[in-house]
């Protein structure tokens, strides 16, 4: 660890770093569930809820990203190995990258559709009756396995630092319990 590193993260990012976790929580069953119902009217409440939570998780993802350099954070957890801290470092990145490519593609799928007169406007207007024939969907659908193994390896790795190295890594990411709590 550096000289001047804190042992935690600024509690910003705390917050945004589990926002962004509840959020995507949510958002991977809702869109798992959603892309399995008809194209019809009955679909429209979900796509807007969708799409509501995806438009948050941009602006998050934009202010943890901006934060992350703005403010000072702990030194980088090594597990001991050159090849694994590094793998860590571009996982990290890697999450960052999907999460924001996610919503694009989501956002180009929205407007390609023409689905925002749809579902906030309450056009009237007929849903489409694939969205497989834009071409954001299927980039929509080949990013969110990606994104979900890279958790996988973040949490994964996570609890291996916890639990495995012993090093208290997950209190990092997590609010101060007292005042002279680093």
């Amino acid at each position: 660890m550096t000289k001047n590193a804190p042992a935690r993260y600024h509690p910003s990012q705390v917050t945004f770093h589990w926002l962004t976790v509840v959020l995507l929580f949510v958002m991977f069953p809702l869109g798992t569930f959603m892309s399995r119902l008809p194209n019809d009217a009955g679909k429209i409440t979900l796509l807007t809820v969708h799409t509501i939570l995806g438009s948050i998780i941009l602006i998050i993802i934009i202010a943890r990203f901006i934060n992350r350099f703005r403010l000072p954070r702990p030194a980088h957890a090594t597990a001991g190995n050159v090849f694994l801290d590094w793998i860590g470092k571009v996982v990290h990145y890697l999450l960052y990258m999907l999460v924001f490519l996610m919503v694009v593609s989501g956002i180009s799928l929205s407007l390609q559709a023409s689905l925002l007169p749809i579902i906030f406007g309450r056009s009237g207007a007929a849903l489409p009756a694939d969205f497989y024939v834009f071409v954001t969907r299927m980039l929509h659908g080949v990013i969110a396995p990606m994104l979900a193994l890279l958790i996988v390896l973040h949490v994964g790795a996570a609890l291996y630092h916890q639990f495995v190295l012993n090093d208290n890594l997950l209190s990092r990411m997590w609010y101060k319990k007292k005042t002279g709590d680093q």
